[in-house]
């Protein structure tokens, strides 16, 4: 049967830490008098949204309804966050925002298309108690409100996915049998339980169980992935493996390596939320996760090409 690319009718909600992405490319010709560091002449400059506005990107490009729920600082960088959002045609209503957080700004210098330098400015800390009632209402309210076909917790540890916010959302997300979405961080790993499709990478899975898993070693992997249905409950597990593709792991016990094709990286960043939205929709239009994966892994491929963080669209995907 051949795979539905109409996402028109589609509602996907997606939960988590949003950081502003901001670029400075120029050209390297000498070296610093005041200390042995080389200087960047800055050609071109561009901001960009990442983490869950870069997920959220993706969703609304793929053509599907797409509603962003985060907390961000009342800052220079969330202002331009909020303006980023609305010129992308993402609505900003539920973009809450308080005068105690500081929105996640990170900085990288480019030489060419080589990365010479990041340095960020951001406070990681957890949500307070007022600002995770404030989001656990506002979460309830949009999904009493809303029929949506997935939610995504997209969680980079920078306090937003609060360990009381991922029980709420995971009750409440059961209660009203919407499916879930989770691409973890290490702080939370093993608080996101029962989840319908969990997508961590290689070196966060590694991390987590404290084990070495060979990415090309399917026993190894299928090892890795049973110790965390253990611990984690799982319905469906895909595992990103950078260039050695995706490792599926389904609730029926099938698992199976879904390779990539061999690409030039120029940059990985947002690949992983490149493969996450795929992974929503495609789970929300009841793909096969062979076929998740397959897109997955040729739209990671072309983000992987560019350099920075760059959603896909609908016709990237045809």
């Amino acid at each position: 049967m051949p795979l539905q690319f109409d996402f028109s009718e589609n509602k996907i909600l997606v939960v988590g830490d949003v950081v502003l992405d901001f670029y400075l490319f120029g050209q390297i010709n000498r070296i610093s008098a005041e200390a042995p560091v080389p200087i960047v002449d800055i050609e071109e400059e561009e901001y960009r949204l990442g983490g869950a506005a870069n997920v959220i990107l993706n969703i609304a490009g793929l053509g599907a309804k797409a509603t962003l729920l985060t907390m961000i600082g009342e800052d220079d960088s969330g202002k331009k966050v909020i303006q980023l959002l609305k010129e992308s045609n993402i609505k900003t209503n539920h973009v809450l925002t308080s005068k105690q957080r500081v929105t996640s700004l990170k900085t990288r210098i480019f030489d060419d298309e080589r990365q010479v330098v990041r340095f960020d400015k951001e406070d990681d800390s957890d949500l307070n108690k007022e600002q995770e009632q404030e989001l656990l209402d506002e979460f309830t309210a949009i999904v009493k409100k809303e029929k949506y076909d997935a939610v995504i917790l997209q969680d980079y540890n920078k306090g937003v996915l609060t360990k009381k916010i991922i029980r709420q959302i995971l009750l409440l997300t059961t209660k009203l049998n919407i499916p879930v979405i989770v691409d973890p961080k290490e702080y939370n790993f093993f608080e996101y339980q029962q989840i319908d499709l969990f997508k961590p990478n290689h070196k966060e899975l590694s991390e987590a169980l404290k084990m070495k898993i060979d990415p090309k070693n399917i026993n190894s992997l299928r090892k890795a992935a049973e110790e965390l249905k253990r611990k984690n409950r799982f319905d469906n597990l895909m595992l990103t493996l950078g260039a050695n593709g995706i490792f599926i792991y389904q609730s029926n016990g099938e698992s199976y390596i879904v390779p990539a094709k061999a690409i030039k990286t120029a940059d990985v960043s947002g690949a992983g939320d490149t493969v996450v939205s795929i992974a929503a929709l495609g789970l929300a239009n009841k793909w096969p996760l062979k076929k998740v994966a397959q897109s997955a892994n040729l739209m990671a491929g072309k983000v992987c090409r560019k350099v920075g963080v760059s959603p896909i669209t609908l016709k990237d995907l045809k």
